[in-house]
């Protein structure tokens, strides 16, 4: 891995983003609440948002727009019979204390509407929702299902057999609506033209620009990625295939490389921040006399290195167990944790958890912003809300 040439390839990377940057701040500017508030990528939210649009008993004082919603399920093939919707329920528990994300009664037809935006399929989802609806109706013949996701996808046979989709399909029960078009497209016809609507017709425009933000369609955001590709074309469009490869194979090896570095930039700012209620762990050992020390163990073993917290007879360790897999464990030897992420087991603790692991190291290895988005380091997070100190 020749590191100069990595660097050059990098400085080259930083003065074109710098050019975009530059392009970026003469176009005009721009507000969402929701991204403000980090909720634009949350399921529920968008539930929130869709059920509030749909339920004719809301502030909106639209019954049109429930009905626009029922004829575009109309016309992505649901053979419904009802014009007009009764009632919308989020969160609806089944008799096994599932929720159904929204639940919505017509005049003569029963939805269960299941939001998929980064969520996986929990095991017999769908099937159990239609099972439990049924027991209630005593028939599947109004039962319909309409499976929304950000861009066309299927349930996958943790939630129902593909023969029973197969045939929910084959009835013109099911469909998969997106939000990249189909409720895209909803939003934007749908019309406000009473009079001091002007609140309402912004938080419709608000929610249109947090739908183009989730599905990659926002004006701006392709005019910059335009941007990106002239530049990159103008500095490396001579290069051949071969020349371009041997460039890209170097950056992935140096990511895989430096990702050691930068979780031992994150314990180090958890140690600086906390000592001395906080030490540094490698392995078992956790008396480390100076960071270099710690660093010299860490770079030899690579494995379960990290910060412990000694708090009320209490040890409750951060660290990454697998460095090759980019895997981060919260562990306590004493007691149970708050859910964090997925449980696990961990030899000699009592209670270890993944803590999200997507977002968390994606967060501690800077690519999804955290202390831009959250205006609070990652480090002072896990100290005051995960170690409570």
């Amino acid at each position: 891995m020749n590191l100069s040439t990595i660097n050059d390839f990098y400085e080259s990377i930083k003065i074109i983003n710098n050019n975009v940057y530059k392009k970026r701040l003469k176009t005009p500017g721009t507000m969402n609440v929701a991204e403000i508030m980090n909720r634009h990528h949350l399921e529920n939210q968008h539930s929130n948002i869709l059920a509030f649009l749909l339920d004719p008993n809301e502030k909106h004082n639209h019954n049109d727009f429930g009905e626009s919603f029922l004829s575009l399920l109309k016309n992505k093939g649901l053979v419904l019979k009802g014009n007009s919707i009764i009632s919308v329920k989020r969160e609806d528990t089944t008799d096994e204390a599932r929720r159904i994300d929204i639940f919505i009664e017509t005049d003569s037809d029963y939805i269960i509407i299941e939001n998929k935006i980064y969520a996986d399929d929990q095991k017999e989802q769908i099937k159990a929702y239609l099972e439990s609806k049924e027991n209630l109706i005593a028939s599947r013949e109004n039962i319909f299902v309409v499976y929304l996701t950000p861009f066309p996808k299927m349930p996958s046979e943790d939630s129902i057999s593909s023969v029973e989709l197969q045939t929910l399909i084959n009835n013109k029960h099911f469909i998969n609506l997106t939000y990249n078009k189909d409720i895209l497209l909803w939003l934007e016809n749908l019309k406000t033209f009473k009079a001091g609507e002007e609140t309402l017709k912004a938080g419709l425009l608000q929610y249109i620009d947090v739908v183009k933000g989730i599905t990659k369609q926002r004006e701006e955001i392709f005019n910059l990625s335009q941007e990106i590709s002239k530049e990159l074309l103008l500095k490396y469009g001579n290069l051949s295939r071969e020349e371009l490869r041997d460039r890209m194979s170097a950056l992935y090896e140096f990511e895989n490389h430096i990702n050691i570095v930068l979780y031992i930039n994150f314990f180090e700012d958890i140690y600086k921040e906390a000592a001395p209620k906080i030490r540094l762990l490698c392995g078992n050992k956790d008396d480390y006399q100076s960071i270099e020390e710690w660093r010299n163990d860490v770079i030899i073993q690579q494995e379960k290195f990290g910060v412990r917290c000694l708090e009320n007879q209490m040890t409750r360790d951060l660290f990454v167990q697998n460095l090759k897999a980019n895997k981060v464990i919260f562990a306590c030897k004493e007691k149970e944790l708050p859910i964090l992420g997925k449980k696990i087991h961990i030899d000699d603790y009592k209670s270890a958890e993944e803590p999200n692991n997507s977002w968390f190291v994606n967060a501690i290895l800077v690519k999804d912003k955290w202390e831009e988005n959250h205006k609070t380091k990652l480090s002072t997070h896990v100290i005051k809300v995960w170690f409570n100190l």
